[in-house]
């Protein structure tokens, strides 16, 4: 895969009172600048360092990264010429030299740029440089005039070897497509056509997947009729233990009216109790328990002859019996 590198814009507005603009990418400028031979600036540290926004890089090499910078190179406003097609200049770095811990930067302004600090439309000035994926620093390329945190500047904007900035691809596409190669499980320089040949063989095993194996499997339409023609099997066997079941409830209510364990009246509770099965076999158990209701009488089964022992009844007694709708013959 083509190695790129990248530019990387830093900037901050931060007050007057805190502590880690010295240590971040952006630093204040001095409030005048007289020399007409220009001012050495610190530029990046040596070694790890990290931005406001919580970016971090590596500057190991700092002699290198010299060597690979082009000089001049131009102070902008807002890191226009990195990010727009405006390359108006307030000024140029001109040389650069390793300092204690520092890449320095000697900095010659033009009359737009002294007139941009001095009247203070600028408090800071921040770099721009070319990283490797890894975070190593390879080159300055610009410094840019700013009043904006470092946290709300544009994040990496990819360049060609050429320097060539491509500011449609960001750090975010090459994190993503580190990501992309991790899972396809090829190398982090894999180029585009493996990745691309990686991609093609996994959908093709998808596909290889979604053929059914016949000794597992079934056509949904089929699973579908089994299941309606299933439930419309148990509905039948229900309605049939129903109708079984209620024939053994009608038997087991008639038995017992027989029998005189209970009264007709009675019929439809215990119909209720024995609606389940658990019921009907309690009903079973507590009629062969139960003594008749309704005892053998002590009269006679026919009526007493007329042998002339019998008394008449007076107009008095027969009159109650019509009250109790009792009828002599």
């Amino acid at each position: 895969m083509k190695k790129h590198l990248y530019t990387t814009l830093n900037s901050t507005s931060q007050s007057d009172a805190s502590d880690a603009i010295v240590t971040t990418l952006c630093r204040r400028l001095p409030s005048k600048i007289d020399a007409d031979d220009g001012i050495w600036l610190p530029l990046i540290p040596i070694g790890a360092f990290t931005g406001r926004d919580g970016r971090s890089w590596t500057n190991s090499d700092p002699e290198q990264v010299v060597k690979n910078t082009t000089l001049p190179f131009i102070l902008d406003n807002d890191h226009a010429s990195e990010i727009t097609a405006n390359t108006q200049a307030s000024g140029w770095v001109t040389q650069l030299k390793v300092e204690q811990d520092h890449i320095l930067g000697l900095l010659e302004l033009n009359t737009l740029g002294k007139e941009s600090i001095d009247d203070k439309r600028y408090k800071f000035y921040s770099p721009a440089f070319h990283t490797t994926k890894d975070g190593a620093v390879h080159a300055l390329c610009s410094v840019g005039l700013t009043n904006k945190p470092n946290l709300y500047v544009p994040a990496l904007n990819k360049a060609e070897d050429s320097r060539t900035l491509n500011t449609t691809t960001t750090q975010k596409d090459d994190t993503m497509l580190a990501a992309l190669l991790a899972a396809l499980g090829l190398a982090a320089d894999a180029d585009q056509s493996t990745a691309i040949d990686a991609i093609k063989d996994l959908k093709a095993a998808s596909v290889a997947t979604k053929t059914p194996d016949l000794n597992s499997f079934v056509p949904q339409a089929t699973h579908n009729q089994v299941v309606t023609e299933l439930n419309t099997a148990n509905a039948k066997l229900a309605a049939l233990e129903t109708e079984k079941h209620n024939e053994a409830v009608e038997t087991a209510l008639n038995a017992a009216i027989k029998d005189k364990k209970i009264a007709p009246a009675d019929r439809e509770f215990y119909a209720v109790y024995c609606s389940t099965e658990s019921g009907l076999n309690d009903f079973k158990e507590f009629v062969a328990k139960k003594a008749p209701v309704i005892g053998e009488s002590n009269l006679p089964d026919k009526s007493p002859k007329n042998d002339g022992s019998a008394t008449e009844l007076n107009s008095e007694q027969q009159g109650i019996l019509a009250q109790m709708g009792v009828v002599l013959d």
